[in-house]
């Protein structure tokens, strides 16, 4: 099993930041090595990630479901990224909360189960790949 959490500061209000989250094009141009992004249903979305990073390398195919949420300060989400090397299922949160009238702050906790030749590699190696690429979605979350 596989865990991060953090906080993230972001130089936009939390009314602004929230519909980015959930906007298709604003998502895929957050993602790294997102290549294709869809809404599927309302709070469903499905899509391709290239990940080329060493021992993890490949195309994703990745679905995420809203299962809870409370705009525009919270939401769950459950999901699968599955490729050749193996899959990831697991649940994420996010809180947005207010600094001030410009700023935000975003805290996050997710966890999840790997499989498949990826369940052989180190956890803290895939938890350090994922809290990376998180970290770069969010810089770029923050300078938008």
């Amino acid at each position: 099993m596989i865990k991060i959490a953090g906080t993230y500061k972001l130089a936009s209000p939390v009314d602004q930041v929230w519909p980015r989250i959930f906007d298709v094009q604003s998502l895929m141009s957050l993602i790294p090595g997102c290549q294709q992004l869809e809404e599927v249903a309302p709070g469903e979305y499905c899509g391709q990630i290239q990940v080329g990073v060493a021992g993890m390398s490949g195309t994703y195919a990745t679905t995420v479901r809203v299962v809870e949420s409370d705009p525009p300060r919270q939401c769950r989400f459950a999901g699968e990224v599955s490729g050749a090397a193996g899959v990831i299922t697991g649940e994420a949160s996010f809180r947005l909360m207010e600094v001030n009238a410009r700023h935000s702050l975003i805290e996050y906790d997710a966890q999840g189960v790997i499989t498949g030749a990826l369940g052989k590699l180190s956890p803290r190696f895939v938890e350090g790949v994922a809290r990376t690429l998180l970290n770069i979605g969010l810089a770029k979350l923050a300078s938008k």
